[in-house]
């Protein structure tokens, strides 16, 4: 029987979004030469309300050595803030300029770096706006609002007395302490620290003294219905738009993809398996994750990558290389080290799941791999007897 029992490739599994943007076509010429534009002024803006929020993401994985100030979640979302034409034409040019801060005066201050402190000590949280000129831009505290978004007020003759902006944000969750110095239990941020609170903004402007995009203005004075609007978030609705605050960050390790780990099981004859679950020597085997967070809990799947039908999950079935002879009758087992139990496969999504052990920042799981007598004497057959298993790291 030869010897040769490679374990495969390790693999780490990742989750993919993809956003796609949808734009209208624009009219043909006919249609356009058919509309008449007049500048208006924006009135009775709506409080922004929350669209195409997405789901929380990891950005990077929290480990050991994961530097400070990376950001290790993030998520996208849109705020709708609707507005009503005036009636009167001929109107000089006007833009709604939309504009954020963090709120001077309510808890620590805010940084040009826009990250603001959470209940989380070493966890951050940045507002960010995808500014309409493609600059992403940071809120930071500021006595008056940042422009970071504007459209022309145009309306269209015969069309509807009212018109909505879309303005477009990402949040994360940054890392501001060394991993080490975060604290133990679940790192979950439900609010902003100290009672920061931030605000959004819609404001009418003659284009002529519009602010430019990035700059901080004074909000005028109250005008009638004219667009004025301010939205003040308190320090648990600014995690919370459009949906709940975020999960918990992930203590996760290092890991290597495509770790490939063989194993020499030996060369053996078959009068050195007497009889049915007769084994060979165990052949130590370790797998271990290395710059592991203080709380990560990591743990380990296994799948026989022959595919073959079986009836007992914990016996690795042989295959050989093209123009090898199999072995038959026999079979491929791993045990726990700690307990002595008998390793299953089965696909990822169903197999079972063992603990590595800690310690320090490495996580470890030590297996010993031996070949088992699986078949009566009449179904004994030398050759080749390899093996092969991929194993799959989930950190619960």
């Amino acid at each position: 029987m030869n010897k040769k029992a490679p374990m495969a490739t390790g693999r780490t599994w990742f989750a993919g979004m993809f956003l796609a943007a949808l734009s209208l076509g624009l009219a043909s010429a006919d249609a356009r030469a058919a509309d008449v534009w007049e500048n208006r002024i924006a009135v009775r803006c709506a409080a922004p309300f929350p669209q195409e929020t997405q789901p929380w993401i990891v950005r990077n994985p929290l480990t050991s050595s994961t530097p400070v100030n990376t950001i290790l979640m993030e998520r996208s979302f849109s705020l709708l803030t609707t507005f009503f034409f005036d009636g009167h034409s001929n109107t000089p040019p006007h833009q709604l300029v939309f504009a954020g801060r963090w709120i001077w005066g309510m808890g620590p201050h805010v940084g040009a770096d826009g990250i603001a402190p959470t209940d989380v000590d070493g966890i951050g949280f940045k507002w960010e706006a995808q500014s309409t000129d493609g600059v992403s831009r940071a809120f930071y505290t500021s006595m008056d609002p940042i422009a970071v978004g504007n459209t022309d007020v145009k309306f269209r003759l015969g069309g509807g007395a009212q018109d909505g902006f879309y303005t477009n944000y990402k949040q994360y969750l940054v890392l501001t302490k060394s991993p080490s110095q975060l604290p133990s239990g679940e790192l979950k941020v439900t609010r902003i620290q100290g009672g920061i609170q931030a605000a959004l903004y819609a404001v009418d402007f003659p284009t002529a003294t519009a602010p430019g995009l990035g700059s901080a203005f004074a909000r005028p004075g109250p005008n009638g219905t004219v667009c004025n609007m301010e939205q003040i978030y308190d320090s648990t609705g600014i995690v919370s738009i459009g949906g709940s605050p975020p999960p918990p960050i992930p203590n996760k390790c290092d890991v290597v993809a495509n770790q490939i780990i063989p194993i020499e099981l030996g060369h053996f004859s078959l009068t050195r398996f007497p009889s049915v679950d007769s084994v060979s020597d165990p052949v130590p085997v370790g797998i271990s994750l290395s710059n592991c967070t203080a709380k990560a809990k990591p743990q380990v799947s296994f799948r026989d990558k022959s595919g073959k039908p079986t009836t007992d999950k914990s016996v690795l079935q042989l295959y050989a290389p093209g123009g090898q002879s199999l072995a038959a009758g026999f079979g491929i087992i791993m045990t726990d080290e700690r307990t002595g139990e008998r390793i299953e496969f089965d696909n990822p999504n169903v197999a079972k799941k063992y603990d590595l052990s800690r310690s320090g920042d490495l996580a470890t799981i030590r297996l010993q791999a031996q070949y088992i007598r699986t078949g009566t004497a009449a179904e004994l057959k030398a050759g080749y007897a390899g093996g092969s298993a991929e194993f799959t790291f989930t950190f619960p």
